[in-house]
This record gives C-alpha cells, structure tokens and sequence, in this order.
C-alpha cells in the first residue's frame, strides 16, 4: 500500500522566507541615498547606509530580515508538529513584503534608479513563494 504524501503548503511557504534570509546576505541593489552611492552591498550596509539619512528606512530593512527569520523559526515550529496559529504566518508575510516594499518604492522616484541584484531577485522569489503558498493554504483551509 502506498502512503498518500499530503503537502502541507503553509509549511512549504517558510521556503521563501529562507531564501528572504539568504537574500539579505547577498548584494541586494545599487542605488543612491543624498550623494551616497551604494554599489552592491547586502542587507545589512543597505541598512547601515539608510541609517545616516534615512533612519526609519533603515528600521524597517533590520523588519525585513527580522520578519524572515521568525517565518522561517515558524517553519521549522511546524515541521516538528507544534501547533502554530496561521495568523503569526500573515503577520511575518505581511511584516516581511510591506517593509520591503515600503523602503523600495519611493526609490523608483530617484534620478538614479535602484538596479536588483541577486540578492533582491532572491528578495523578490521569496516574498513570491512565501504568498503564493499562504494563498494557497489558506484556499485549502490548512490550520496546522
């Protein structure tokens, strides 16, 4: 008799938030910040950079990876069969995309447009996978 394999995509879905974590190690994206240029660097210089400038921007890229993280510490909660509520998987997603996004955006305006780098495509997949797969839980009514 064969086992009939279920997926559970909820705890598929903490695939994107490791590769959010392992984006942020990568260089993220070129840009400009005032007369600072930013060629290249991760999450973490990104931050240190926006710091000078920019403060609550640079709070929400530490978000971005806090954010990840935790998704990724629910992941590994749940492959060990804990019971972890869904919302604390929406408040990580929603944390994690809305920081990111909110940092990125205004910079579409600057004269020097932003260029993703492999770390901000690997961004990017993550915040895809980690959706999709919250949508598609939530279509099929995973709880656990």
């Amino acid at each position: 008799m064969k086992k009939k394999l279920k997926v559970s995509f909820r705890t598929f879905g903490k695939i994107g938030f490791l590769l959010v974590v392992i984006g942020f190690f990568f260089p993220i994206s070129s840009i400009g910040i005032g007369r600072l240029q930013l060629n290249g660097g991760n999450g973490f210089e990104l931050a240190k950079a926006l710091m000078d400038r920019q403060t609550v921007s640079a709070i929400l890229v530490y978000v971005v990876f806090a954010a990840a993280v935790a998704g990724v510490l629910v992941g590994v909660l749940l492959l060990l069969r804990n019971k972890i509520k869904v919302y604390v998987d929406w408040v990580c997603l929603l944390a994690c995309i809305g920081s990111g996004l909110i940092v990125y955006l205004p910079r579409l305006d600057d004269a020097i447009k932003p260029n993703l780098q492999t770390g901000g495509y690997l961004i990017l997949a993550g915040w895809i996978i980690a959706l999709a797969a919250q949508v598609i839980s939530l279509a099929n009514k995973e709880r656990s």
